[in-house]
Order: C-alpha cells, then sequence, then structure tokens
C-alpha cells in the first residue's frame, strides 16, 4: 500500500508575536512551509483558505478572546483528522477530551528548537 504524505504547510497560532516568529523561522529552516495567526479568528479563516494543504496546526491554548481550546474544536469540526499540537505552559490542556485524540500532542512551554522539530515530525508521522 502507498503511503500519501501529508501536506507540508504548518499553521501556527500563537498571540505572541516573538514566539510566532521563532516558531515561523524554525519550521522554516526545517523543510516546512507555514502560514501564521495571532489569534483563532484569523488561524480558523486561514484554514478554511487553505485546508488541502495543512499538514498540521502549532495551537497555543491560551489565546485572547476565542481560546485555544475553542478553537481546536471548530477545527476538528472542520477537519476530525487534523493532526494538531496544543502549545501551552500549563499542563491544563491535557485534561481536555480533544487533547486524548491521537491526532492530538501537547507541547510544553517554553520548548527547544529541537523539541519542537521532534513533535511536529512525531505528530506528522514523518
Amino acid at each position: 500500500m502507498l503511503h500519501t504524505p501529508r501536506p507540508n504547510t504548518i499553521l501556527v497560532v500563537d498571540d505572541e508575536a516573538s514566539l510566532r516568529k521563532l516558531v515561523d523561522r524554525i519550521l522554516r529552516l526545517a523543510g516546512y512551509d507555514t502560514l501564521l495567526a495571532a489569534n483563532a479568528p484569523d488561524a480558523l479563516r486561514l484554514f478554511d483558505a487553505n485546508a488541502p494543504d495543512i499538514g498540521l496546526v502549532l495551537l497555543d491554548w491560551h489565546l485572547p478572546g476565542v481560546s485555544g481550546r475553542e478553537a481546536l474544536a471548530q477545527l476538528l469540526q472542520r477537519q476530525p483528522d487534523l493532526r494538531v499540537v496544543l502549545m501551552t505552559g500549563g499542563r491544563e490542556a491535557t485534561a481536555d477530551e480533544h487533547a486524548t485524540l491521537d491526532s492530538v500532542a501537547i507541547l510544553l512551554k517554553p520548548f527547544t528548537m529541537m523539541e519542537l522539530i521532534f513533535t511536529v515530525r512525531t505528530v506528522l508521522g514523518a
């Protein structure tokens, strides 16, 4: 059976501009294409416009306004098998019912460049 590769674009969602830019730089150096969003509404718009190209969403759990939890639920309604990495400074995301899905992983902040790349590659199955 042939393995169909996942799309190579990663949607990065974080309200902290410096972290968003750093993650963007690391992922691009690792060979991924990226789309960047500062909040959930922008992320959902970008996802809707680019869904076939998005292989993974890196999603901050603590977003202002529409939370990461709410954004995750909306993303999974759109694409139930979507691969997601939740970025969080605490362990509260581990209690969410969506975090137990096989396609969802948690990356604790602060994380290293190697932890980020390892997590992304693991979740993508690369």
